[in-house]
Formats: structure tokens, C-alpha cells, sequence
């Protein structure tokens, strides 16, 4: 598992989505992994991938972004369909009501950006939004989680309509 992946699998443990896509937690452990390395290589390939460090070095945050005009082809298929498993359907039903909500005109999307637990609130996030979104035009992403709403808003993202993916579980597309 490359290190990008560890601190996603680590920083969605707990994330409403990811509760929705495997709703065991023991399960879930298991999958992450396997999923954020499958999401972290089809970025490397067409999208972008940035990082953030903490004082020693070791990384503490990541992001995954798609330019203008390019949407990530599936890489690894054979890891996300072994992480995904009996959660593909949900999955899938999932992605196509969010990508549904995606703009069609060009747009940067963030298709995901965490924090290792232990390292939340110093600003890892913060600045790979920065970085990221100081050039760029118009951008879009899905916030899976109420609690992340106010940090996408200080960069100038403004809800959309709600995404009501079961009982459980609404999802927040943002745009600016």
C-alpha cells in the first residue's frame, strides 16, 4: 500500500460515505486500502495529487483533483472491485447520483482530500486547497461529511442542492 493510501484509508475510517459503502467496520478496514490505492493511481495517471508533510516530514494529508476537461479513468480495476466487493452496488449508485450533480461546464473537481486523524486542525488541508485553487477558475467537489462544510465555504465554495443517499447518509455538493 503506498503511503497516500494509508493516510486516506486512515482519514475516511469514520467518513459518512465510506459507513454507507461498508457499513462493518472491520470490513471497511480491510477495503479502504485497497480503494484509495485504486482512486490515488487512476489520479496519478490523468488527474493530480498533491501532498502536504508535518514537521518531521512524514505525510500527513492528501488530495486528489481532476483538471479542467478530464475525468480519471478506473486504474487498479482488480484492486477496487476486490475493495469494493459486495459494496459495488451501493457504490455505484452512489457515484452516479454525485457525478450527476457535477457542473457541466469546465470545472477543477477535488474528488477527495484527508487528514490523518492525529494530525487534523493544523492546517494540511487548508493549505493543499490553497495551493490547488489560488489559479484555478471554477471548481466542484462533493463534501461527504456536514463537518468539513465550513472549511470548503472559507475557500469560497457555496452548497448546492443536498444529495439524500439513504436514511443515513447526505452528501453535499459544493461549487465556487
Amino acid at each position: 500500500m503506498t503511503p497516500g493510501a494509508a493516510v486516506l484509508a486512515e482519514a475516511f475510517f469514520d467518513d459518512p460515505l465510506m459507513c454507507l459503502f461498508w457499513p462493518d467496520p472491520a470490513r471497511r478496514a480491510k477495503a479502504l486500502p485497497y480503494f484509495w490505492e485504486s482512486r490515488i493511481a487512476s489520479r496519478v495517471e490523468r488527474g493530480l495529487v498533491r501532498t502536504d508533510h508535518d514537521e518531521r516530514g512524514d505525510l500527513a494529508c492528501v488530495a486528489l483533483w481532476e483538471p479542467e476537461h478530464v475525468e480519471s479513468p478506473i486504474a487498479k480495476p482488480f484492486t477496487l472491485v476486490r475493495a469494493l466487493g459486495s459494496a459495488l452496488p451501493r457504490t455505484l449508485s452512489a457515484v452516479r447520483r454525485m457525478d450527476a450533480a457535477r457542473p457541466s461546464t469546465p470545472h477543477l473537481y477535488l474528488a477527495a482530500i484527508g487528514t490523518r486523524p492525529s494530525l487534523r486542525g493544523r492546517g494540511h488541508a487548508g493549505r493543499l486547497l490553497e495551493r490547488e485553487l489560488e489559479t484555478a477558475g471554477a471548481a466542484f467537489l462533493v463534501c461527504t461529511a456536514a463537518v468539513n462544510i465550513p472549511l470548503y465555504e472559507r475557500f469560497g465554495f457555496r452548497r448546492g442542492e443536498d444529495l439524500v443517499l439513504d436514511a443515513a447518509t447526505t452528501v453535499y455538493p459544493m461549487s465556487r
